[in-house]
């Protein structure tokens, strides 16, 4: 599974990139994708960040990424003192930058002035859809250009696949000249990965916490309500018991967009390998849906009704 970490402000659109990116992953038969917000304080300006996850199998895992293959510094004021633990080894990290940095692994790109030339301000989030294009091989130019078109607005299209293109060029010049590229290794790379873990690991030694506790002893789960006190985790124990709404399907008006499947916050939307004649390219794991609507919401297609828990069985 290749993991990427975006690190933006509030405004940069550093959740529309991690979106469009795991649309663009997912767009050939089997390959699958998951994209997330993490939001700090909420207005704009505001530091936050958003994950993307890709892979040959279904992504059940909503956990925030600790360590990725590519962390994305859509402000590189955000880019402080020991970054190299957020990323993997062999990783890259792609910043919005016009300084120049020693290490190899830093990519720097002036993402402000190409989205300026083309938009006439600095708006960088899909100059780095281009970026990735160019250096990770699970995404494909076209198919960031094709989730463009699907997920942006109309009268976005034309100018930000003419940023995704020029960034994509611009990185494939830096690779062109000796450039690190991942998945693919370098020694030079590994080498100075290696010595920062190393360092990464001496920093990171600190005392045991002592976290407070209400009580003391061992929590009796009969005193708290049934499905409510569960050992940490993962999730392994149906939750819908509470649910009053759920979302349903209709097959015939499902256009296989996946905007569910991108925007569920729980993962319960997930891809249906070999649909039947007539059914949906998408399910629900009513196990753990919450009904809370989002993908109703985030339906373009008018494909998903939320209906009561009472009329589920007559249906």
């Amino acid at each position: 599974m290749i993991e990427v970490l975006w690190h933006g402000r509030g405004g940069q659109g550093a959740f529309t990139a991690a979106r469009l990116l795991g649309a663009a992953a997912s767009m050939a038969d089997g390959r699958h994708a998951l994209a997330f917000p993490s939001f700090g304080p909420e207005r704009r300006g505001a530091p936050m960040r958003a994950f993307t996850k890709m892979g040959d199998a279904p992504i059940g895992d909503r956990s925030a990424v600790a360590q990725a293959d590519y962390v994305v510094y859509l402000d590189d004021t955000l880019l402080g003192d020991g970054w190299e633990r957020e990323l993997k080894s062999g990783g890259l990290v792609l910043a919005n930058s016009t300084r120049t940095f020693d290490d190899p692994r830093i990519v720097a790109l002036d993402a402000d002035g190409i989205s300026s030339a083309v938009l006439g301000r600095p708006i960088p989030n899909t100059v780095f859809l281009g970026a990735l294009a160019a250096l990770c091989d699970r995404v494909d130019l076209a198919d960031v250009e094709e989730a463009v078109r699907q997920y942006m607005p109309a009268k976005l299209h034309a100018k930000n696949i003419e940023i995704v293109r020029a960034a994509w060029e611009a990185v494939s010049r830096r690779d062109e000249g000796g450039s690190a590229r991942c998945p693919e290794r370098t020694e030079q790379v590994e080498e100075s990965s290696a010595a920062s873990a190393e360092n990464a690991t001496t920093a990171l030694q600190r005392p045991a916490s002592c976290i407070p506790t209400l009580r003391s002893g061992v929590l009796d789960p009969t005193e708290f309500a049934h499905s409510t006190c569960f050992e940490g985790g993962y999730l392994t124990v149906k939750n819908a018991g509470w649910r009053n709404i759920r979302p349903v399907i209709d097959p015939a008006a499902c256009t296989g967009c996946l905007q569910c499947y991108l925007y569920c916050p729980d993962g319960t939307v997930f891809k249906v390998p070999d649909p039947a004649p007539g059914g949906a390219p998408v399910a629900i794991d009513y196990d753990f849906c919450k009904g809370c609507g989002v993908c109703a919401k985030a339906c373009r297609f008018g494909a998903i009704t939320m209906i009561p828990e009472s009329e589920a069985d007559a249906r």
